[in-house]
């Protein structure tokens, strides 16, 4: 045996060196839980803003107004939720040649902008307001002539002439979680407001 192998100095280091190298593994455990547990709180928010997503996206409605059955006898001027949540309408902002109205209604400015269309026999209407309910999947009349080719044919082109002379709206809805959109007489689809 060697000096080296009996000096009590030696086995000192060692145990330094053993204790270093246990209280390293600790402190390596140790991050190594604090890294795991820092990975699983990102993947947690993660996962909560993918849930989120997946939430507003369950109730998104999708508004849209258009003519049906323009060349028939039962024509109507329609608005429909082709989305799968219901539509609160906000705010409706009615113009005409270039200038804002008072109007908050489509229907109310048609009847009180042409004599034609409030005189049909067979019209039937709905007015639009804030604050009005569209549920899911439900498409209502704004204006609706049955059973009159003659009443029908009137009817769309009274809304063409006032379309043409400038009248223009714009409707803004929201859904259950308050996200909204607008749309347009020329709108193709709803926009998304920020």
């Amino acid at each position: 045996m060697s000096e080296l192998d009996n000096d009590p100095s030696t086995e000192k280091k060692e145990n330094i060196l053993k204790k270093k190298f246990v209280l390293d593994s600790n402190k390596v455990m140790s991050i190594s839980a604090i890294l795991v547990s820092f990975m699983t709180f990102l993947v947690l928010i993660y996962q909560t803003s993918i849930i989120r997503e997946q939430q507003l996206l369950s109730v998104f409605p999708y508004l849209t107004i258009f003519n049906q059955g323009s060349q028939t006898s039962n024509y109507r001027f329609v608005m429909n939720n082709q989305g799968i949540g219901p539509a609160i309408l906000e705010k409706i902002e009615i113009s005409f040649k270039g200038s804002p109205t008072p109007y908050q209604d489509i229907v109310s400015f048609v009847l009180d902008h042409s004599t034609e269309v409030s005189s049909l026999n067979n019209l039937l209407h709905s007015n639009i307001y804030p604050g009005r309910l569209v549920p899911a999947g439900e498409i209502f009349s704004i204006f609706e002539v049955n059973d009159s080719f003659d009443e029908s044919a009137i009817l769309r082109a009274e809304i063409d002439r006032l379309l043409e002379e400038g009248l223009t709206w714009k409707i803004t809805y929201s859904s259950v979680y308050g996200e909204q959109w607008v749309i347009t007489e020329r709108s193709l689809s709803p926009t998304k407001l920020q």
